[in-house]
C-alpha cells in the first residue's frame, strides 16, 4: 500500500474508532430548559426561546432558539431544530471520550438518531477536529459525512498520538 493509501486509512481509523456514541443516550427522557417557551398545540409544536439547554442521557445541546416537532400526539419520533450563534453539542462516547460540535443550525431527528448541523460546522475529539459547512452524523449507525460550502474544504485535524493510539 503506498503512503496516501496508508495516511488516509489511519484518518478513518482515527475518526470513527473514537466516536461510539451511548447507546443507552437515545432511550433517555429529552429535557429543555429555556427562558419561555411558546406552544401550538394544533401543530404539536413547541419553541424554547432563550438560553436553551436540551439533556438527552450524556447528550447535551444548547442554543438561543429550540424547535421541537412532533407529527402527531401519539407519534414517538420528534424533530429538534437548534438555532445559535453558534448552537453547541456536546456527548461522552462510550469510550468515555467527549465529543463536541458547533453550527449555526442543528437539526436531530430522534427517530433515525440523525444530527445534520449546518453553517460553521466542526466537531472536536481529543484535540482533532473536523470542519465543514454541513456536518452529518448518525449517531446509531455511527458515521459521519462532512461536505464543504462555496469555494471552501473540508478541514480534518488528527494529532499524532491518536495515530499512535490507533496502531495498538
Amino acid at each position: 500500500m503506498n503512503r496516501l493509501k496508508i495516511s488516509t486509512l489511519l484518518c478513518l481509523l482515527c475518526i470513527s474508532a473514537p466516536t461510539w456514541a451511548m447507546k443507552s443516550d437515545t432511550k433517555q427522557p429529552i429535557y429543555i430548559d429555556s427562558d419561555s417557551q411558546q406552544v401550538d398545540m394544533p401543530n404539536n409544536i413547541v419553541t424554547f426561546i432563550g438560553n436553551v439547554k436540551l439533556r438527552q442521557g450524556t447528550i447535551d445541546i444548547r442554543a438561543n432558539k429550540v424547535v421541537v416537532t412532533q407529527p402527531n400526539a401519539k407519534s414517538k419520533q420528534q424533530t429538534i431544530m437548534a438555532y445559535g450563534k453558534p448552537a453547541t453539542f456536546h456527548q461522552i462516547m462510550e469510550d468515555g471520550k467527549p465529543l463536541d460540535g458547533e453550527a449555526l443550525t442543528m437539526h436531530y431527528e430522534t427517530a433515525t438518531e440523525r444530527l445534520k448541523m449546518t453553517g460553521k460546522a466542526q466537531l472536536n475529539q481529543d484535540g482533532s477536529n473536523i470542519k465543514g459547512n454541513i456536518i452529518t452524523y448518525n449517531i446509531r449507525d455511527q458515521r459521519l459525512v462532512a461536505e464543504s460550502g462555496n469555494k471552501e474544504r473540508v478541514t480534518t485535524v488528527i494529532l499524532p498520538s491518536q495515530l499512535n493510539n490507533n496502531k495498538k
